[in-house]
């Protein structure tokens, strides 16, 4: 019982902090896209990758609103699109670097994001059902 309650509790933990980077990620985007292009290692100055990774800063920066501006059932709303975006944005990412269309270092760097978000979001998903069901 010990374990379960530490494990939820990190649980926990994450899901808190995990809206407030998707707050500063999505700033830093915005105000310096350049700094996140050189560490994702897409070019930011123009063309596609420089639009992409604004929508994705954009996207993250009202994702992590919404999670750090509700609480309760609204908050749960949000915590699920997000779980949402993260796996699709994972899916999306792991197609480009098998077909070629990034360079397997930008997608593994990505993908540290979004599977992260992913699997924080799916445990916090499990541990509310396991609450409401009172597992």
């Amino acid at each position: 019982m010990r374990r379960e309650n530490q494990s939820r509790s990190i649980v926990e933990s994450a899901s808190r902090l995990l809206p407030w980077f998707r707050v500063v990620f999505g700033t830093i985007g915005l105000l310096a896209p350049r700094v996140l292009g050189r560490w994702y290692g897409l070019s930011t100055t123009d063309g596609p990758p420089a639009v992409a990774l604004r929508y994705a800063c954009i996207r993250a920066l009202g994702l992590g609103i919404g999670q750090v501006t509700t609480a309760g059932d609204r908050r749960r709303d949000w915590d699920r699109v997000a779980l949402l975006v993260d796996v699709l944005d994972t899916l999306m990412l792991t197609h480009a670097a098998a077909t070629g269309r990034i360079r397997t270092r930008s997608a593994l760097v990505m993908l540290s994001g979004t599977v992260s978000g992913a699997v924080v979001g799916l445990l916090a998903w499990r541990g509310d059902s396991s609450a409401r069901d009172g597992v």
